[in-house]
């Protein structure tokens, strides 16, 4: 590991950078933040659920309706995410807020 490590250091210092780049942006542009997190959330879980109902075409049995109701899953939650922002917009920050802390 730790060779990996002192090979790949700059790997480690441009993720550090980054983060604290992203930190600084979200703090000066909140709003922004918010809104624009909420939008690729939203569209990522809708093009999420598309490709897992696609997906289910391709599959027999039982699995198929796991994937089909994964994909109305993520649907649903898209077009929520566009609906109701707001709503979206706290949860992730709920969301960031628990994943921050843990990590």
């Amino acid at each position: 590991m730790l060779d990996v490590l002192t090979q790949k250091w700059w790997a480690v210092a441009l993720r550090g950078v980054v983060a604290i780049l992203f930190g600084i942006v979200a703090l000066v542009y909140p709003g922004a933040t918010l809104v624009s997190l909420a939008v690729v959330f939203g569209a990522y879980a809708f093009v999420s659920g598309v490709f897992a109902i696609i997906a289910a075409f391709g599959i027999r049995g039982r699995d198929a309706v796991w994937y089909v109701l994964d994909g109305i899953l993520g649907i649903a939650v898209g077009l929520a995410t566009f609906f109701f922002p707001g709503v979206t917009a706290q949860a992730l920050v709920i969301l960031v807020a628990l994943w921050a802390i843990l990590m």
